[in-house]
């Protein structure tokens, strides 16, 4: 059974088997996964492979599929299982193609039934990943979306922040020019009113002295 699987997922991701490595060749070319079983999915299972553990999740997850799927009767299902079974016995391609459809033949598969059945499931593959894409893009709406609505909102915070923050350092400037120009006024004012201060005190004190003179000199002569 994972046998067959492994040889399907070969067309999605390309393990080496020269290397025995666990992890694919290509992760790009990952199968896309349905979000319809989210239940029973593991959330690990939207990310590529990128070791035989992910790789194993892929396997089980359309082995469910195809179970799930399986026609009565032989079909094309049955017919890459018994594939993968004599793989070891009949290493050859094309033998091991007659040996298995003579096989499935005596239980009634037929050459038509098997091209209907494989087509069928790629129909069920190709809904399954427009399942995952219609789920996927929701998930992003709802989990990237909303994260990308929060960081505009801060860049607007910021911008209008900064726009706050050069209005205020250009009122603060043309607060400091205006404070600058009213101590010069301050300084202008105080020394004219203390010229004028100086100025009257002397007139002042000056009348004062004349007046005292002559009461001084009304009192003597007259």
């Amino acid at each position: 059974m994972a046998g067959f699987f492994k040889k399907a997922l070969g067309v999605f991701v390309e393990f080496d088997e020269d290397q025995n490595t666990d992890k694919p060749k290509d992760q790009s070319k990952a199968a896309p996964l349905s979000f319809t079983q989210a239940s029973s999915i593991p959330t690990e299972i939207s990310r590529n492979p990128d070791n035989h553990a992910e790789a194993a999740k892929f396997e089980k997850y359309f082995d469910n599929l195809f179970e799930k799927a399986n026609f009565p009767g032989p079909d094309y299902y049955e017919f890459y299982k018994t594939m993968e079974m004599l793989e070891p016995n009949i290493p050859d391609e094309k033998a091991r193609l007659s040996a298995t459809f003579a096989a499935l033949a005596i239980q009634g598969l037929t050459k038509k039934n098997l091209l209907d059945t494989a087509n069928k499931y790629k129909e069920i593959i190709n809904q399954d990943q427009t399942n995952f894409d219609s789920a996927l893009d929701n998930k992003m709406k709802a989990e990237v979306g909303q994260r990308q609505d929060q960081l505009k909102s801060m860049e607007d915070k910021i911008a209008s922040n900064s726009a706050q923050i050069q209005s205020l350092t250009k009122e603060i400037s043309d607060t400091q020019v205006q404070m600058g120009q009213l101590k010069t006024e301050i300084m202008d004012q105080e020394n004219k009113l203390t010229k004028n201060k100086n100025g009257y005190q002397v007139a002042c004190q000056a009348v004062i002295n004349k007046i005292t003179t002559d009461i001084q000199k009304i009192q003597s002569t007259l």
